[in-house]
């Protein structure tokens, strides 16, 4: 299905209209077949005529020769120009030459001699009299049936505005996580030191403070040390998006292997049962890999059951990319927050377990870097699967 269904309806309506004007040409001169074929090409016509001025998008239509053969009403409204001195004009002419832009010679000239229509083709142009536009053009070729000449349906589509508005969200993202980063890493110097005064002063008064308020001092070291915790995954979640990434051919194995090792302690306080079939090589940032993988059997071992946890890591080729798969046993969560929880902050299990609610989103950020995908797939009480894609070794695709 076309995005523009409108522009293809009339696509059609002119390749009918070159139909009949090429059977009115070959027709007798009295003929009763030359009334019909006349009243029939007037009446399409004016049909046509009647959809072009109510499509909102500017509508050209081209000859061979790229003159133009007639124009939306939406399109003499955009640019500011009549229908006499449009009509028969060449595009390149057309507003005292404000067409003769560089990128739409290379669409009509070039890329379209070899294609039958083109989408999407971006174009910027600084126009006298409306300044600098962003404009999306597809084009369509109209073949004449028993004839090889041919018509050309331009469609012309305005996205400065909304472009405008891209790039500003775009910035305002890029100055949001320059302030989170400068917050964060400015923050952590005095945070660091309130919680060592604050673990000095726990130890030091120990025997000194009545019960309630050892509670409080406690309670101060405790959301120190979680505000210390945010602070630093803030700064992981800022890094990832924005420093460069050192791709390579990369054995899973690997960054799997220090991942296994930096979470030792855990595996074996839980004795975690973790089982490994066969990773390949992919291209990717090993040290980043090694902060997925970290993450993902991290989060299989915070959010457990009574059981022991069973995690078994697995992966499949799938066409170009190979997807990697983290399978666990814990209490899993309702699939409707299967994108949810890939939002920085997005926590499902409360306050009761540790966690500042950024890793997935890291995980995720990392992943789409690499060019790959992540999603998770649960059940409650039944476990988690964790997918990821990466690109395959180019040697091997």
């Amino acid at each position: 299905m076309s995005k523009n269904p409108e522009a293809d309806i009339i696509g059609v309506l002119h390749a009918r209209i070159a139909e009949l004007e090429g059977q009115l040409a070959s027709a007798g001169r009295s003929s009763k077949a030359q009334d019909e074929l006349e009243a029939s090409l007037r009446e399409t016509l004016a049909y046509t005529e009647s959809i072009v001025d109510t499509v909102r998008e500017p509508l050209i239509v081209l000859d061979g020769a790229l003159r133009v053969r007639t124009a939306s009403r939406a399109f003499y409204d955009t640019f500011g120009v009549s229908r006499e001195r449009t009509e028969g004009q060449f595009i390149y002419d057309l507003g005292n030459g404000q067409w003769n832009i560089p990128a739409l010679r290379t669409l009509l000239e070039e890329v379209l001699p070899r294609e039958t229509s083109m989408k999407d083709f971006e174009v910027e142009h600084d126009f006298p009299s409306l300044g600098v536009r962003v404009m999306l053009l597809n084009a369509s070729k109209l073949r004449r049936k028993g004839n090889h000449s041919e018509l050309i349906l331009l469609a012309v589509e305005d996205i400065t505005e909304r472009k405008r508005l891209s790039e500003a969200l775009v910035r305002s993202n890029e100055d949001m996580q320059r302030f989170a980063y400068v917050a964060a890493h400015d923050l952590r110097a005095p945070l660091n030191g309130a919680l060592k005064l604050s673990k000095l002063a726990a130890r030091r008064l120990a025997d000194q403070l009545q019960e309630d308020d050892a509670h409080l001092l406690a309670l101060s070291v405790e959301n120190l040390e979680r505000l210390s915790a945010l602070m630093q995954d803030i700064l992981t979640y800022s890094e990832m998006g924005n420093a460069p990434q050192q791709r390579s051919s990369v054995n899973l194995e690997e960054p799997l292997r220090i991942a296994l090792l930096n979470l030792q302690h855990h595996i074996e306080l839980n004795q975690a049962v973790i089982s490994v079939k066969g990773l390949p090589t992919v291209m990717a940032d090993r040290t980043q890999i090694v902060m997925v993988f970290q993450n993902l059997i991290g989060n299989a071992l915070k959010y457990r059951r009574s059981e022991v946890p069973q995690i078994f890591i697995s992966s499949v080729r799938e066409g170009t990319v190979w997807r990697v798969s983290i399978t666990d046993n814990g209490q899993g969560f309702e699939s409707d927050y299967a994108e949810t929880i890939f939002k920085p902050f997005r926590r499902l299990h409360g306050k009761n377990i540790p966690g500042s609610g950024i890793g997935l989103a890291t995980c995720k950020r990392v992943i789409e870097r690499l060019g790959g995908k992540i999603w998770a797939e649960s059940k409650v009480d039944v476990g988690s699967t964790f997918h990821f894609t990466l690109p395959a070794e180019p040697t091997d695709v």
